[in-house]
């Protein structure tokens, strides 16, 4: 190149430098304000995004105040009392309590073996701050169940990201605010235990969002800087944190790894990137996703299988062999699933409810709204799924299936709605399914709202003002338990306060629960109540019971006990609770009673027509005046007179009822029920009166009254009498020397073995030999068949054994074939000399042998005891 064009050149370039310079300054400020014009819509749309998720949670969080704010001033039921108890041991130099129930069995609870190390700290903190006032715990309880919809609708509102906006942010808000006043969680926000069920849920379900919101920054982030890779890090270490405190709060959240995989699965056919891939791919990614939860979960297991000495735990003893009895009735013949969609509890709402209509109206509602966008779907081309259907949807059918599987021993929703909490979870995946079908894939983009969208809208708002109403109802039986424990603990202490101060005073039934709430499981629960931190003084020691140990039939009552007690001077009252009144009512004529000798049999006379109860024609005895505490049975001979076209329906009933001195009106809540005969014929009826505390309570009884289920029949009364088996059932008893290892519940403590004993078998009818049988730890003969009068042995037993003479007065049990720290039943049944049992079973005599006392024997083998 020549030298001239060369300097050209060089000086060309030189003198185009600024305008170079300029040109490109231009272009970068025109891109940067093209680049500013296009950050500020976004920027607007996220804090207008921002300002609706906060709006929606302010809602959701209202939601929950409406429906249970009346929880918040409730009072202790049921468990409580036993927590209350554990937390005043851990405050007064008892801390290593807490500390032991995370490698160990919850309390070290007999009977039960539950891993829930976290719950107690919960407890533990609330006792911390307000010490045994259950309004701080009923606040905790009620801020449990908000966080739980929250963080359902922040993790519902963060899924499915390629799905429409509005329609993922709508669905996700009608399902939390569902889930917030779902009427089925009365009992978790009203009864403090149940928390486990809320706080599980509230860790699961943060769980969930983290991980959600570290898989939305993974699929967003394509340039991999370090500062995103440490967020995401930390959301997943949070949320397996979140997990592992859900883990430690109830066994229901070993579903969340599933879980995990099959949303990942559901996403993966809408999201654009995966969808294209073959099905094994995407599940072989979605295992990959949700794999540190499932090993999260392994280690659990491990540690858990561990503590407990168990891989499945739960319930044990009698208890657990009834749950397994009853599985398929409960899951597939009693309504109990259905009771998810419909929430009612029958004893407070009848068949034509309203609610019941707008409840029905609502479900077929949201069907024809899913039917018609399914039709809608049909014209287009869309690459989502078919019919129209939210991804939503599929994925809440499959957790649907995942929350009720760990329930599958317990799962029970009754009629009057208890055991609400075992499906907590399960209706967040209901709620989910039904706002799914309500939404759809929502609107097409830039469409305005259609028709089926503003019903949507409509109909979501009446879903959820129906299920707030029906909560404040479901919940209101619980703020009247409440007031009904609170209004029992002051008057048992009113009585003792009446009473000598050495006295003792009878209380013969606690209140179990009221139209489904919770109230009091047993007399040991109550007795915390009577004792610091729930009274000034420790009056528990003056109080006798006659509860279930654990659980069990409240209205069954062991005669022989309270006769003995009747006797007692010490004993300044008898009282039972009436719960329509709310308030202790003294037990008439029992002094009366304590004292008196009625003969073996007592004929009632003829029965004349009266007004009937079941409307038919009922037979009403003469009046008169026997003692409630010396009959087993009335014996009614009758006969049947039916139309001859009719067929007698399947189920038919004959009722007695009976009133008295305490209640002297006949009411359906003192009645015995048998199975109505289809024989023409006279036939014998035993009703087993003399075990039911509502018999026994009434003092003196004053009339009988007859009735049957059957419409249409008239009933002929041969002969009624009361009768005193003394001659059918053998007599069993703890000797004078054992009075002193009895406790106030009449559970026996033995030091060694069980005794002395007295047994007497004597009257009874051919009775050749006696045999004894111990029920299986933990387990109560009455739990298996519903009553004491059992007419032959049980299968349920630990060890059985037969017994020398038929009566004895110092009789001892050898307990060295009873091997496990346990509740246990001791029973005696006669036999003839063909080896028939005859008769009835005796009054069973509880006894419990502790860890304590297992030691306490082997060191009286090895030589003297410490």
């Amino acid at each position: 190149m020549p030298i001239g064009a060369q300097n050209t050149r060089h000086r060309v370039s030189a003198e185009t430098v600024p305008t170079v310079i300029e040109n490109v300054q231009n272009k970068q400020k025109y891109e940067s304000a093209e680049s500013s014009h296009a950050e500020q819509p976004v920027a607007q749309n996220a804090a207008s995004e921002l300002k609706l998720v906060l709006g929606a949670l302010v809602v959701i969080i209202l939601i929950n105040l409406a429906a249970f704010h009346a929880s918040l001033r409730g009072y202790f039921l049921a468990d409580d009392f036993a927590h209350i108890g554990y937390l005043h041991q851990v405050f007064n130099g008892h801390a290593d309590l807490l500390v032991k129930n995370f490698y160990s069995n919850w309390m070290q609870t007999v009977g039960t073996s539950f891993y829930r190390p976290f719950i107690s700290i919960t407890l533990a903190t609330d006792y911390l701050i307000w010490g045994a006032n259950p309004n701080g715990f009923h606040l905790t309880n009620y801020l449990y169940q908000t966080a739980s919809s929250v963080f359902l609708f922040l993790a519902l509102n963060t899924m499915f990201v390629s799905l429409n906006k509005k329609a993922r942010f709508s669905t996700a808000f009608v399902a939390a605010a569902l889930f917030a006043c779902h009427p089925l969680h009365a009992e978790v926000v009203s009864w403090i235990i149940a928390r486990v069920d809320s706080v599980c849920t509230t860790f699961l379900f943060l769980a969930l969002w983290l991980y959600l919101l570290a898989r939305r920054m993974d699929s967003s982030d394509s340039s991999g800087s370090n500062a995103n890779a440490s967020r995401r890090r930390l959301l997943n270490s949070l949320s397996i944190a979140a997990f592992s405190v859900s883990l430690m709060s109830k066994e229901m959240a070993i579903t969340l790894p599933p879980t995990i995989f099959i949303y990942e699965l559901v996403n993966s056919a809408i999201d654009p990137d995966s969808k294209r891939l073959p099905w094994k791919t995407r599940a072989a990614n979605a295992l990959k996703a949700s794999m540190p939860h499932f090993i999260t979960l392994f280690v659990y297991m491990v540690f858990r299988t561990l503590a407990l000495g168990t891989v499945f735990g739960g319930y044990g003893g009698s208890v657990g062999d009834g749950l397994k009895e009853s599985f398929w009735k409960r899951w597939l013949t009693e309504g109990c699933l259905w009771r998810l969609l419909f929430p009612f509890n029958d004893s407070l709402s009848g068949p034509r409810d309203f609610l019941r209509t707008v409840f029905h109206v609502t479900a077929v509602s949201a069907l024809a709204i899913c039917i018609a966008r399914a039709v809608s779907a049909r014209k287009e081309s869309s690459p989502s799924l078919p019919l129209g259907l939210s991804p939503y949807a599929i994925f809440a059918a499959g957790w649907f299936v995942l929350a009720l599987a760990p329930t599958i021993q317990v799962f029970d929703i009754t009629q009057n709605l208890q055991g609400g909490r075992f499906v907590y979870l399960a209706t967040a995946p209901v709620a989910l399914f039904l706002a799914a079908l309500i939404f759809g894939r929502g609107e097409r983009p830039g469409r305005s709202i259609s028709v089926v969208g503003a019903l949507s809208i409509c109909l979501s708002a009446a879903l959820i003002l129906s299920y707030c109403v029906l909560a404040v109802k479901n919940n209101h039986t619980w703020k009247v338990a409440s007031r009904g424990v609170s209004n029992l603990r002051a008057g048992v202490e009113e009585e003792l306060k009446k009473s000598p101060p050495k006295s003792k005073i009878i209380v013969l039934n606690l209140p179990p629960h009221n139209k489904g709430a919770h109230m009091l499981y047993n007399a040991s629960m109550f007795g915390i109540a009577l004792k610091p931190p729930l009274s000034s003084e420790d009056m528990s020691e003056r109080v006798l019971f006659f509860e279930p140990v654990t659980f069990g039939d409240a209205n069954l009552i062991n005669r022989d006990r309270l006769k003995l007690l009747m006797a007692d001077k010490n004993v300044a009252g008898i009282f039972l609770w009436n719960q329509a009144q709310e308030k202790l009512v003294e037990m008439r004529s029992w002094r009366e009673n304590a004292s008196a000798q009625s003969p073996d049999t007592i004929e009632l006379g003829a029965f004349e027509s009266k007004e009937p109860l079941e409307g038919n024609d009922a037979l009403r005895s003469p009046d008169f005046d026997i003692s409630s505490t010396d009959f087993d049975f009335v014996d009614i001979e009758l006969k049947i007179e039916r139309n001859p076209r009719t067929i007698p329906p399947e189920g038919s009933v004959l009722l007695l009822y009976w009133s008295g001195k305490t209640h002297p009106e006949f009411s359906a809540e003192r009645y015995l029920a048998l199975p109505l005969k289809k024989s023409d014929e006279w036939s014998r009826y035993r009703f087993s009166v003399g075990e039911l505390k509502t018999w026994v309570s009434e003092g003196r009884i004053s009339g009988l009254l007859l009735d049957t289920s059957e419409k249409g029949c008239k009933i002929s009364i041969k002969s009624a009498r009361v009768v005193k088996a003394v001659e059918e059932i053998p007599a069993l008893a703890p000797a004078p020397e054992l009075y002193k290892r009895i406790d106030r519940f009449g559970i026996v403590y033995p030091l060694r073995d069980l005794g002395p004993l007295v047994y007497d078998a004597t009257r009874i009818k051919n009775a050749k030999s006696l045999t004894y049988e111990v029920s299986a730890p933990d387990s109560w003969f009455e739990h298996y068949s519903g009553t004491y009068r059992d007419r032959g042995p049980s299968k349920h037993i630990s060890f059985e054994g037969k017994l020398e003479n038929l009566k004895s007065d110092h009789w001892v049990l050898n307990l060295d074939r009873a091997t496990k720290p346990a509740f246990y039943e001791l029973r005696i049944l006669a036999w003839d000399a063909a080896g028939k049992a005859i008769g009835y079973v005796s009054n069973p005599i509880n006894f419990q042998l502790s860890s304590d006392y297992f030691a306490r024997k082997n060191e009286y083998r090895t030589g003297e005891p410490k």
